[in-house]
């Protein structure tokens, strides 16, 4: 456990101080911030606000927000620090150094996964809560003296977003460490423009229930399906594997 806290203290410092989560970091206060005013402000504009008919409507919507936010904020991490890092220590010979010593392969691996998870988790988290708090004060309660918790959106976006970024991101470093960090990321663009995409079109063809528990449970299901891949190709993570792929070989 102490060389794994090592592991994740380690990469998480390198990474905050970097510009890229800087700009990130912002980006996702703003995109929180404009959500959550532009959601309240459209909202309140429409004619029908404050009718018990189209309070399924506004359920809807919230619950799409709080998809689409934990997604694209978990995704733009996994995009941009899962193999960066990796390939810079190769070039610049950390990464052999560090399987010159007692850490083993695989908590390098998970403690790198943990050190890019673990930030991304907590800003779509926040993310997440302002937003739906926001919506749910300055709309829901207001016009329907109530609050809006959509169950299936609040678990899809806290419980099975983070699991399958985090099963996309232990991919992407497993094969990054034992492999080309430059290939390794490529199947997480199938995944992520896979969902932005497909998501939208199955709900305008009708074919996906985003407020149903089957949904919730196929989703998820997804995400556990990319971890067994993870988990079987974990035979690759080998001393000798790593120290070779960072020579190019």
């Amino acid at each position: 456990m102490k060389k794994l806290l090592l592991v994740i203290k380690r990469d998480y410092r390198e990474m905050v101080a970097t510009t890229a989560f800087r700009i990130m970091l912002i980006i996702a206060i703003i995109i929180t911030i404009g959500v959550a005013v532009g959601i309240s402000v459209a909202l309140r504009l429409q004619q029908w606000y404050g009718l018990a008919e189209a309070f399924p409507v506004v359920e809807f919507i919230i619950g799409l927000v709080l998809y689409f936010i934990t997604l694209l904020i978990l995704l733009a991490f996994v995009w941009g620090f899962s193999g960066l890092q990796i390939t810079k220590e190769k070039v610049d010979g950390v990464i052999e150094c560090l399987m010159a010593t007692p850490l083993g392969p695989k908590t390098l691996w998970i403690g790198k996964c943990l050190a890019v998870l673990i930030p991304g988790f907590i800003i779509s988290l926040a993310a997440a809560l302002i937003v739906l708090l926001v919506i749910n004060l300055a709309v829901v309660l207001p016009g329907w003296n109530t609050f809006i918790f959509p169950e299936q959106a609040i678990v899809v976006g806290f419980l099975s977003n983070p699991l399958l970024f985090f099963a996309v991101l232990a991919f992407i470093v497993l094969f990054s460490l034992a492999g080309n960090p430059d290939v390794a990321i490529a199947p997480s663009f199938l995944v992520g423009f896979g969902l932005m995409i497909g998501i939208p079109a199955g709900l305008a063809t009708g074919t996906i229930d985003m407020t149903s528990w089957a949904f919730v449970w196929w989703y998820t299901a997804g995400a556990v399906i990319i971890w067994i891949v993870a988990l079987f190709m974990m035979r690759m993570l080998t001393r000798q594997n790593i120290v070779l792929s960072g020579k190019g070989s």
